[in-house]
Order: structure tokens, then C-alpha cells, then sequence
């Protein structure tokens, strides 16, 4: 579920009332909105991963090695171990600070006012958590994005959307641009 970490406090709530077992509450970035008068200044959105019990799949994702954008220098040392790590790159962590916002229009369809989800955070929840044939279900459709990564991603799709489908449609026919995405996904399971 990704949302308001305010709103997602209660729905983790109600995902535990229903017998579900909580697994990750991962913070992703997001410092495009205006601060709050008399709060902190709304830095991240919150997405709860439950699970049916012990899930089936779990698949380690290694994300590319932090670099100075201006430099081009690794940005962490490493505490002197950087040779003995994966040429793979870091094992991903809970917090999440390289996910692209999508505002620019070639990354959510046109007839879609309100923001989409960017195809990386997709990615890695897809790819994190099922395997090439899997089903995945996502009962609000919205842009499509989740529909258009499991094509991309081998991933067999049930969407519910109440709304216009037009959105879903462009997306899906290849209308709409995917972010970049330099993750790696082990091929065995955890």
C-alpha cells in the first residue's frame, strides 16, 4: 500500500486486524512539496509490505553504487571493505532516496491529471516479490503502471479500475516512457 505515512498508520492497523503479517515499511523520498506551517517538513510517502503469511517468493535486489553527480566519485567509503562488496552493487534498504518523481508528461499519460507512480518503485516491488509467471493483482489500476511493468517483467496481471481506463490503455500501449532503472535482481529466491 503506498500512501501518506498518516494515512498508512491506520491502514497497517486494519492489514494487522485482518491476520496479515507485516514484512517492510520502506520510506521513499519525495522533496517536491511545500513545507507544513508548524510540522516537519513532509519528506517521504510510506509503501506497507503485508504479506499472506510467509510469502513465497522474496528476491534480493542490489541497487548501483551511490555517485557524485558532479564528480562522478563514490559517495560512501565503505569503511575500507569496498573490493570484498558485490560488483552488483548494495543490497536495497527499506529507505528508498533514488526514485525519480513523475511530473514530466513522457512519464504518465496525458489524459491523467493526477501524479503516477514511477516505473521503479514498480520494478522493484514486482520484481522483489514474485517470479516471471506469477500473478499479480492491483485493484487500483490508476495510470497503469503496475499493469505495464508486468508485462515488461514477464508478470501475468488482474487490474480493477472504477475510473477512466483511457490512461491505463496508453500506458499500455507504449505511449508513456519507463524511468531508468539500473537495479539487479538475484535470480534465487531468499
Amino acid at each position: 500500500m503506498y500512501n501518506l505515512p498518516k494515512w498508512n498508520v491506520s491502514v497497517g492497523y486494519f492489514l494487522e486486524q485482518l491476520g496479515l503479517t507485516f514484512r517492510h515499511w520502506i520510506a521513499i523520498q519525495h522533496t517536491g512539496r511545500l513545507p507544513i506551517q508548524g510540522r516537519l517538513y513532509p519528506a517521504h510517502y510510506s509503501l506497507l509490505y503485508y504479506a499472506k503469511g510467509q510469502p513465497k517468493t522474496f528476491r534480493r535486489i542490489r541497487t548501483p553504487i551511490e555517485r557524485c553527480r558532479h564528480c562522478d566519485g563514490e559517495i560512501k567509503d565503505y569503511g575500507g571493505h569496498r573490493k570484498a562488496m558485490n560488483a552488483d552493487g548494495v543490497s536495497l534498504k527499506d529507505i528508498w532516496t533514488d526514485i525519480p518523481p513523475v511530473r514530466h508528461s513522457k512519464f504518465k499519460p496525458a489524459s491523467r491529471n493526477a501524479n503516477s507512480l514511477s516505473t521503479k518503485i514498480l520494478e522493484r516491488v514486482v520484481e522483489m516479490s514474485s517470479e516471471p509467471g506469477d500473478i499479480i493483482l492491483d485493484p487500483f489500476g490508476g495510470s497503469g503502471t503496475t499493469y505495464a511493468v508486468c508485462e515488461q517483467r514477464e508478470r501475468r496481471w488482474i487490474g480493477i479500475e472504477i475510473e477512466n481506463v483511457d490512461p491505463i490503455i496508453e500506458r499500455l500501449n507504449g505511449a508513456v516512457e519507463n524511468h531508468s532503472n539500473a537495479d539487479v535482481v538475484e535470480a534465487k529466491c531468499l
